[in-house]
């Protein structure tokens, strides 16, 4: 799979070819388009082509052996800490930050997507409003439905979503 400067496949661990530009051994597939990429003179960063494992794609850590995409472990500390500071009745936040916060569990919805229904208070706060400054509360369902999203976060493995088909 490749999407712009990013590609993604298999191959097993025993499968490499050495790549003299980066003097290293890398995956097969990987060195036929680093080829193919060198021929037509596109520049390539090293350090974006990363094989292992586990891939580290945008903050989220995909399996493919497992099969299974998780966010990363700071990854997912750090949104804790940001709904748990956040997630707290009486207080007021800007309609910046609360568009901030739905804009980042959004994002982890990516890998948890059966949590969608816990930001259903966050948009109904939001809904209509467009000063950026405007100050709001945080009530109670929106701190109930926060602290939803991140107990199923913490016990979660991730999502297992990939599927793999044996050609025999």
């Amino acid at each position: 799979f490749l999407y712009v400067d990013d590609s993604f496949g298999f191959a097993p661990a025993s499968s490499t070819e050495w790549y003299h530009p980066y003097s290293k051994s890398l995956p097969k597939p990987l060195v036929a388009v680093l080829h193919l990429w060198d021929s037509l003179g596109i520049p390539v960063i090293e350090k974006k082509q990363v094989f292992g494992s586990v891939l580290p794609v945008i903050s989220f850590e995909v399996d493919p052996n497992l099969m299974r995409v998780q966010m990363t472990l700071e990854s997912c500390e750090h949104l804790l800490d940001q709904v748990r500071s956040f997630a707290h009745q009486g207080t007021r936040w800007s309609l910046r930050d609360f568009q901030h916060l739905a804009g980042y569990l959004n994002w982890a919805l990516n890998v948890y997507p059966m949590l969608r229904p816990g930001l259903s208070a966050l948009y109904a706060k939001t809904a209509g409003k467009n000063h950026i400054g405007a100050l709001l509360w945080v009530n109670h369902d929106l701190v109930r439905e926060l602290l939803w999203f991140t107990s199923h976060i913490e016990t979660s493995d991730g999502v297992f979503f990939l599927s793999s088909v044996s050609w025999d």
